[in-house]
């Protein structure tokens, strides 16, 4: 065999791999596509910036809900897509989280987020402190339904590149989405979790 037909199967190999890769993406960016989870939803990219904007209806009341949000270090135990989320400190309503995040098939995130409970205003806001690929600056905010079963939860945030992203923003937003998604889903398992045994 000669250096050609090597240098022609190496580039085959590459292209194949490269076009499993392709659909093995669109396939996980289908699947999320019209989740149930999901009651209100807007995407936009403009360059860098991305703003995100999902609502979802969590079977709880609201303040079972905001303790299940609030409890960011232990969201890699209630969410898939979080496969680290350590209590840097805590400071009052303040706490810091080195998290790490994936998406889809994509490559794994590291974030260290900073997290600000407004009780009063069922509020948690959050921002990037430190990051590789992109800067976060958000909040999760929780209204009651008039009979009190109910909690309606909004996520609002701003994502700013700060590197250029090789993924168009079909799977950016596909990647948002399931992480939302996923984290409604994780919210409402454990606000209907049985409170642990006293003593």
């Amino acid at each position: 065999m000669n250096a050609k037909t090597i240098g022609g199967a190496i580039v085959l190999v590459i292209v194949l791999a490269v076009g499993w890769y392709a659909f093995r993406l669109h396939q996980e960016t289908s699947k999320w596509k019209n989740a149930k989870e999901i009651v209100e939803e807007s995407f936009n990219k403009d360059g860098a910036v991305a703003t995100i904007h999902y609502v979802g209806v969590i079977d709880g009341p609201i303040d079972k809900v905001q303790a299940a949000v609030w409890n960011v270090e232990g969201v890699s135990q209630m969410v898939e897509n979080f496969k680290k989320s350590d209590l840097v400190k805590q400071e009052g309503n303040k706490k810091t989280v080195l998290m790490q995040l994936q998406a889809l098939n994509l490559p794994l995130q590291q974030y260290t987020m900073e997290f600000t409970l407004d009780a009063p205003n069922h509020r948690v806001n959050f921002k990037t402190i430190q990051s590789q690929a992109a800067d976060l600056d958000g909040s999760y905010t929780l209204e009651p339904s008039p009979d009190g079963t109910k909690t309606r939860m909004t996520f609002d945030v701003k994502s700013t590149d700060k590197i250029a992203v090789p993924f168009p923003a079909a799977v950016i937003e596909s990647a948002n989405r399931e992480v939302f998604v996923n984290t409604v889903r994780g919210v409402e398992k454990s606000v209907k979790a049985p409170a642990p045994p006293a003593g």
